[in-house]
């Protein structure tokens, strides 16, 4: 079952991102559009594409005026947060994530492509910031021209090995197409905070029909996220 939906913590911080930078003496400025990519390190698949890197966690790839790409951290709603806050701080105000998840919907095969429409929290971090357990994909109206295999929703978790048969059935039926680790906290943080949020996944592995299966080779998985960027770089 979600957890509770009640907004916690609604009081002033203690101390914000703002403050964090200042304490690290961080002061480089981002462009407004941020592609997330977490747990995947581009490298030099990035084909030269990169103008300027920054160190933030993860590695910031300043693509041009309008674009930067961040790439090489963990997994997660928690972390995937805190970097869009600091970024936030830092000039971003859309936040597009780029990331493997796991298929729930039947048809959907290793490497499709899935746009999100929104996401069912049953992750921590996303009631911090709004209430509910559903957060939709907010702006980024020109993204529809992206090739995908398919557009619906999410369920998001940050539970890797709790991803039980029942779970996958009531998500399903609920017509979410995938499962990841990152989408409904980011869309809450954008709602909280008056930005832009989207996704897109590449399929990485299987869950429908009683079993898992993952991708034979990571390889196959991190050249498909590489194609996806390519693209996304081309339309952001």
């Amino acid at each position: 079952m979600p957890i509770s939906q009640k907004v916690i913590n609604e009081n002033e911080p203690l101390f914000t991102a703002e403050a964090y930078l200042q304490s690290k003496n961080i002061r480089f400025e981002v462009p407004q559009t941020l592609l997330m990519l977490p747990a995947a390190d581009l490298g030099a698949g990035l084909g030269g594409l990169s103008k300027k890197t920054y160190k933030l966690i993860g590695d910031i790839e300043i693509i041009s005026d309008d674009l930067a790409l961040m790439h090489n951290f963990a997994l997660g709603a928690p972390l995937c947060v805190l970097l869009a806050e600091l970024t936030a701080v830092l000039g971003a105000k859309k936040f597009f994530l780029a990331g493997s998840a796991g298929a729930l919907a039947e048809g959907l095969s290793f490497g499709d492509r899935v746009l999100c429409r929104g996401a069912y929290s049953e992750e921590g971090t996303s009631r911090h910031y709004a209430g509910g357990n559903y957060f939709p994909a907010c702006g980024f109206d020109g993204i529809s021209s992206l090739p995908v295999k398919a557009a619906g929703d999410s369920w998001t978790t940050d539970a890797f090995f709790r991803e039980t048969k029942a779970s996958v059935q009531a998500y399903r039926e609920k017509g979410c197409l995938t499962v990841e680790m990152e989408a409904s906290a980011l869309f809450a943080f954008a709602k909280s905070r008056g930005f832009e949020a989207g996704a897109a996944f590449v399929i990485s592995d299987l869950l429908y029909g009683g079993i898992w299966r993952p991708a034979q080779k990571n390889a196959q998985t991190l050249k498909a996220l590489r194609a996806l960027v390519t693209d996304l770089i081309k339309i952001l």
